[in-house]
């Protein structure tokens, strides 16, 4: 009897502790970690591996060695490539830096007239498709079918053409307006939280406007400046759609068109392409290392301990010039390609001008109501497996966000620094790069060929913007009404599900909002990742755009950007004014 009884509080003790390590809260947690940690780990472990993997002259079988990236560094084509991807990322930076910065600093510190009811329209080009924005400017100015060449010809006579938008300038002109909004979303809060004493006392010196804000203004959002400048060239070196359609027809590839030519076809390498994508990742990540440890933590002091108003500047007779540079922005990069795209998709056949006699509805009802197994039908599949993906990624990527912003904000333990870690990860990212790690990840898996592996692949990439949204009000949410719901006797459920979730609704809608929108949109994955059956509603415009001709394509486009308009609405109405400004 005596010596049974250690033994049994032994075990009662173990049993204990075992409670104590099992419950909801760990068993929840943990299980959401360890998904993420393979979502994101496994496809980057299998595109490492795979890039080491060299396929033989037979294409029958592999060797480990560095000739992939021999064949990178060596192949012209593919070297002519990389110089393209560079190029065209360094133009659409200056050019989305010169835009982005000039239209914040308008809204945020002048006195130009509408400023408010503009900003709406400044940020549209955002949610929308740059991939769309490239089909509205190849009917707009390639030389033989463009609206403005045609308009041109018939008013002045000119023999030829005079813009011409299917080379890599302009890639880098479409690009680059359709980022603008990353670099104004950056800039914008820094000029709206600035002290305007700094600027005041420059002013009572004797410096002009213009000196002022080149000497005062801009240097003190200098690190959001580049910011925004940093992440826009990382976006645009993996961008897929516009030098899809501008760019790789006419000769100049990127890494991205490469890359989907390597990975995609009868005569794929996917050991090739992995190799190219991870060239394409060390420069990506290596430019957001840059931002989040060297730019981003640099502070300049512009919000003094001084209660202030901000002011504003008062132009004179040049906040007419300043309005007007708004305008146009808006009218280059909404309003113009937007009716252009709407003209094109009422003709049968799209010949560079208006013909009143042909306009006519029958694209519309061929994209919206014909079942076929052409193309026809992968227009119509592609709506519909869009919103399945758009509604139950959403879905998923907010539930994972709630549990890892909570883990991040209130567990705070070696766990929350790893998984605060993992979300960082899929930000530094192209999406075409990621989906190539998905597809070598689970090609031989059972989801692979399904929509399943395109939820993967979207949640994988884009579950972080969810999770920055929950993450935002948790910590301005104090702890101390968690901790009062446990204290009286709460569980980790009930004190998550009236407590801590009734907070975070506005960040779980905007998010979820966010999140659709996006995936309604989202080509460079859904391009490497869809088979047929599979289609979504951007691989159907990028489809109809091959192989049907620009006004079905058009057609197509319009209901895209109708729907995603519509969601930025309800983005608006949701999150509010402030949501992606503040």
């Amino acid at each position: 009897m005596t010596t049974e009884a250690p033994s049994s509080d032994l075990e009662i003790e173990r049993q204990s502790r075992w409670r104590t390590y099992l419950t909801l809260e760990n068993v929840v947690t943990s299980a959401v970690s360890i998904v993420v940690f393979i979502a994101v780990f496994l496809p980057l472990f299998w595109l490492v591996e795979s890039s080491f993997e060299v396929l033989d002259d037979l294409g029958f079988d592999t060797e480990w060695g560095l000739g992939n990236y021999y064949e990178i560094f060596e192949g012209r084509v593919i070297r002519k490539a990389f110089r393209n991807t560079l190029l065209i990322s360094a133009g659409t930076t200056v050019l989305a830096t010169f835009l982005g910065v000039s239209l914040a600093w308008i809204n945020a510190r002048t006195n130009c007239p509408w400023r408010d009811r503009l900003e709406p329209f400044n940020l549209i080009p955002f949610f929308l498709s740059p991939f769309v924005g490239a089909i509205a400017w190849h009917n707009l100015a390639a030389p033989k079918v463009g609206f403005l060449n045609n308009i041109a010809r018939w008013l002045f006579g000119i023999e030829g053409h005079i813009l011409n938008v299917d080379n890599i300038y302009g890639v880098i002109w479409v690009t680059g307006i359709f980022f603008t909004p990353l670099v104004y979303l950056f800039v914008v809060g820094s000029l709206r939280r600035m002290d305007p004493s700094l600027e005041d006392s420059a002013r009572t010196t004797g410096a002009g406007l213009i000196r002022t804000t080149m000497s005062v203004t801009l240097p003190l959002v200098t690190p959001a400046i580049l910011s925004g400048a940093i992440i826009v060239f990382v976006t645009s070196a993996g961008e897929f759609g516009v030098p899809f359609k501008l760019g790789a027809p006419y000769g100049w590839d990127t890494l991205t068109t490469q890359i989907y030519t390597k990975a995609v076809g009868d005569d794929a390498n996917h050991y090739l392409g992995a190799a190219m994508s991870m060239s394409l990742a060390v420069i990506t990540g290596l430019f957001i290392w840059i931002q989040r440890r060297i730019i981003a933590p640099r502070e300049y002091t512009t919000v003094t301990g001084k209660g202030f108003r901000p002011n504003t500047i008062d132009l004179g007779r040049w906040k007419w010039a300043a309005l007007s540079f708004n305008l146009a922005y808006i009218f280059i990069a909404v309003i113009l390609p937007l009716v252009t795209l709407l003209i094109v998709s009422v003709h049968p056949v799209w010949q560079g001008r208006i013909i009143p006699d042909d306009l006519t509805l029958w694209n519309y009802r061929k994209v919206l109501f014909f079942w076929s197994p052409d193309s026809i039908g992968i227009a119509t599949r592609g709506i519909i497996n869009s919103f399945i993906l758009a509604f139950s990624g959403a879905t998923i990527a907010m539930v994972l966000s709630i549990v890892i912003g909570y883990m991040i904000h209130r567990t705070k333990g070696f766990g929350s620094t790893l998984l605060d870690f993992l979300c960082l990860v899929p930000i530094g990212f192209p999406g075409i790069v990621l989906a190539m790690g998905v597809l070598v990840a689970y090609i031989k898996t059972p989801i692979y060929a399904t929509l399943g592996i395109l939820l993967v692949g979207y949640i994988t990439r884009f579950f972080p913007y969810g999770q920055r949204n929950i993450s935002s009000i948790l910590l301005a949410v104090s702890e101390e009404l968690d901790q009062s719901s446990r204290m009286a006797g709460a569980t980790w459920l009930t004190t998550l599900w009236r407590i801590t979730i009734p907070l975070l609704k506005p960040g779980i809608f905007a998010g979820w909002i966010l999140l659709f929108v996006i995936f309604l949109r989202e080509l460079s994955i859904s391009i490497m990742l869809y088979s047929v059956g599979t289609e979504t509603l951007s691989v159907g415009v990028l489809y109809l755009a091959d192989f049907e001709g620009d006004p079905l394509t058009a057609a197509l486009a319009i209901v895209q950007t109708v729907i995603l308009l519509g969601c930025i609405v309800l983005f608006r109405k949701v999150a509010g004014k402030e949501a992606l400004t503040a």
